[in-house]
């Protein structure tokens, strides 16, 4: 008797091939697998006993990285006929080449850190990898990086133009070699290769690349190096204070010594970075205690084979420099994940920084000519490759709450990773939002959730975005009905919405409200479809009365929303001028609260800004020129951190109130402080929450000069305790017992881990965002869904 079996899901390019030869030898079963553009195809011919045991040994045994979704099995008649198979076992069992259906489509696997097996043979001198840079095997390495198109063969990929040595092809040919089928296997003979990019001459004053305020000259026998070694010329360079772009899996980051002052500073200067955190990269994870404390559920999350960027709370004294992350509680820490990470930590370094390349506001680098044309002011020096970037990737970023890893940035090790919604779905392309961007593609019961894109802001990254579009349909074989996008005209996602829309015949425009959005894809994540309480604090989305939402109380279904609640609407003086500068957003609530003689109470609270601008926005909040309204629980955040002097002007998004976090200490974040006064109204059946009395409480405080931890702990719990009054209300008066949380400001560790608390406590339900973040780059995904249950529920 035989079955076919068809195995869908992340199959291919992680061993799935050899582990299902391996596992029919084992069981002494004959037949044949093969890769086809749907999946992995099996044919096994044996007892029904043994068929039902390999079976069961097929999803229970298999690979790490293999993520099955689903096994489709019939009986088949055994097979007669002759075939072209790759090296056959004595049972009988072969290894057939891949079978390619233009109609269907295939998985796949994101990049991979390198595995322990790569990683023992990188170290051990014997090894005829010792130090390659390049290592890999079925189990790890580049995967989405590479990829041209499916399925995932070498010659579909960037490492076709590497013809393998006698030894990789024969570990490449064996079915029982951890290297069987592994893409792109390679070795020091016929792989890629390191080389060392500088300016000027060996020996010539490297002033480019130095960056202490004194010039050095780089030993001839270093210089060298940069030929025979380029490694370890990277090495003295890094250990010398230089900057230096590395090329890595995604593409390039910029390095520079953690601990070094000189450098830190001047990479800020030079990236135009006052103040966002810098990623770090360690030696080893007994250098992460150094600097950071690590629970053991962080400590899975880093050493991972995703590997991501993971936020830990920072330890006092940790030898790297203050600059890395100023007025911040955090560091955000990775371990190295490719090969050549390994060989930057060999003469001593404990901590990089790693860093995206990239100018500010544009998308990550990845090819050496574009980074030699956006990045001469920050380096001119790169340790570079010869193996092609087909797709850019920037590392993920992840923080660990309640014993689960929650996004910050989806991307590297994660994407394109799809999300199984466990329902039917039209075929639906949304587009994403503003800032955060990703895009997202429904298609049977799956989202397919691109990599992190970023800010919608500049040509560059609209490239990506337009690259990485259609790469997507065409690797996964769509063709959408309905296109969904946010409700904001002038957002380049709308804007690319509706002209593909247009050139698309037949196909449905939908707008989905940003907030809406966000609670859509907690409840998607969480298959939740019966009417939550959705609870959606974040900075901006586009409000369906064209004003700016950002504090919102919803009642929510996967089609539409009812808005119950949300904070008192203010004016922000000067529109986005406001969001840079956080005092004028105090000042806007501030006069919201009635505090008279403004102009006065402004020069003492902010006597460090202009007397001339302090007057023009006095002028506009006086008179209500020049602004635009906003229910902002970020924007409230800002005022709090402006009003405790923590922060009046911001460099990178949510400065302000991620510098007020910061300022909790252990007592703080224990919990235990009051709350200040609020106010909730209600007005045409809508809860209205006014801040007035707690931003008075806040402004007296700092009169007072009460320790600013203290009063930022008030703050937060104020917070916690309008949230839980405004849900308890809602809950008891439309008998939902469910809360969805989502939106960038449950970024802040201290609010989503107490208001989920208080709320659990009260006998409610309460959902977060865990496959994709809770800030915009996870609007994509409720946008789809919204859309999608519309479109089948007749709605457009």
């Amino acid at each position: 008797m035989a079955r076919r079996l068809v195995v869908r899901g992340v199959v291919q390019g992680v061993g799935f091939r050899p582990f299902v030869y391996r596992l029919a030898h084992r069981h002494g079963l004959a037949g044949w697998v093969a890769n086809s553009s749907s999946g992995v195809v099996i044919e096994v011919d044996g007892t029904d006993a043994v068929l039902s045991a390999f079976e069961r040994d097929l999803t229970a045994e298999a690979p790490v990285l293999a993520r099955i979704e689903s096994v489709a099995s019939e009986a088949v008649e055994p097979e007669a006929a002759e075939h072209t198979a790759e090296p056959m076992s004595a049972a009988g069992f072969e290894i057939r080449t891949s079978e390619h259906d233009p109609s269907e489509s295939t998985l796949i696997c994101p990049d991979v850190a390198i595995c322990p097996d790569c990683l023992a043979e990188f170290l051990d001198p014997s090894d005829r990898r010792h130090r390659y840079p390049f290592i890999n095997c079925t189990n790890c390495g580049p995967r989405f990086s590479i990829i041209e198109g499916t399925p995932y063969d070498r010659p579909a990929t960037s490492m076709r133009v590497f013809r393998m040595c006698e030894r990789c092809q024969a570990e490449y040919d064996d079915p029982l070699d951890r290297r069987f089928h592994a893409q792109p296997n390679a070795c020091p003979d016929c792989g890629p290769a390191l080389e060392l990019v500088m300016p000027g001459r060996p020996g010539e004053d490297l002033a480019e690349m130095v960056l202490g305020r004194s010039y050095v000259r780089m030993p001839e026998q270093v210089a060298a190096l940069a030929e025979s070694d380029p490694a370890a010329a990277t090495r003295w360079l890094l250990r010398h204070g230089a900057i230096v772009g590395v090329r890595g899996l995604g593409g390039f980051h910029i390095a520079a010594d953690a601990a070094n002052d000189a450098t830190v500073r001047a990479l800020r200067e030079k990236k135009n970075r006052p103040a966002k955190p810098f990623a770090l990269m360690c030696r080893t994870l007994a250098v992460v205690r150094e600097l950071a404390h690590v629970e053991p559920d962080e400590e899975e999350v880093l050493t991972s084979p995703w590997s991501p960027v993971v936020l830990l709370r920072k330890r006092e004294g940790g030898r790297v420099s203050p600059l890395v992350a100023p007025n911040n509680a955090y560091l955000g820490i990775m371990l190295p994940y490719a090969p050549l990470h390994h060989l930057l930590f060999e003469d001593g370094l404990d901590a990089l920084v790693m860093t995206s390349a990239n100018r500010s506001g544009e998308p990550i680098v990845e090819t050496l000519a574009a980074a030699m044309e956006r990045l001469p002011g920050i380096t001119r020096t790169f340790l570079t490759h010869n193996r092609e970037i087909v797709n850019r990737n920037d590392d993920s970023v992840v923080f660990v709450e309640a014993g689960r890893a929650m996004m910050a940035r989806r991307s590297r090790g994660y994407a394109p990773y799809p999300i199984d919604l466990g329902t039917e779905t039209a075929p639906v392309f949304a587009c994403g939002t503003e800032l955060k961007n990703t895009f997202t593609l429904l298609k049977g019961g799956r989202a397919f959730v691109s990599p992190h894109i970023g800010d919608m802001e500049n040509q560059a990254t609209l490239d990506l975005y337009e690259e990485m579009v259609g790469k997507f349909m065409e690797w996964f074989r769509f063709e959408p009905s309905v296109v969904a996008h946010d409700l904001h005209p002038d957002y380049l996602a709308t804007r690319f919405a509706r002209d593909f829309a247009a050139d698309r015949a037949g196909v449905q425009l939908v707008g989905v409200q940003h907030h809406h959005a966000h609670i859509a894809s907690v409840m998607i994540e969480n298959r939740v479809t019966s009417p939550v309480i959705g609870l959606a604090l974040d900075g901006t989305g586009y409000g369906t009365d064209s004003r700016i939402w950002g504090g919102e109380f919803l009642v929510a279904d996967l089609t539409g929303f009812e808005r119950v609640g949300h904070i008192r609407y203010i004016p922000l003086p000067g529109g986005d001028a406001a969001i840079r500068h956080p005092y004028r957003v105090a000042l806007s609530h501030l006069h919201a609260a009635g505090v008279g003689n403004l102009r006065d109470t402004a020069t003492r609270m902010f006597g460090d800004v202009p007397a001339d601008e302090m007057d023009l926005v006095v002028q506009q909040i006086e008179k209500g020129v020049n602004s635009i309204d906003t229910s902002s629980a970020g924007r409230l955040f800002d005022a709090a951190s402006a009003i405790l002097g923590v922060c009046h002007e911001i460099s990178y998004e949510a400065q302000a109130a991620i510098e007020l976090e910061s300022l909790l200490g252990d007592a703080g974040r224990a919990g235990g402080a009051g709350a200040y006064p609020y106010d909730i109204a209600e007005e045409d059946e809508t809860l209205i929450v006014d801040p007035s009395r707690t931003v008075l409480a806040l402004a007296e405080s700092a009169v007072r000069g009460d320790p600013r931890d203290r009063s930022a702990s008030q703050f937060h719990e104020t917070v916690v305790a309008f949230c839980r009054e405004v849900c308890g209300r809602v809950a008891a008066a439309r008998g939902i017992g469910t809360v969805a949380l989502s939106g960038g400001v449950f970024q802040n560790r201290y609010l989503l881990k107490r208001l989920s608390e208080v709320l659990a406590s009260d006998g409610l339900t309460v959902l977060v965002n865990r496959e994709v973040p809770t800030n915009d780059g996870g609007v994509s995904l409720g946008q789809a869904i919204v859309a999608s249950e519309r479109a089948r529920a007749g709605m457009l």
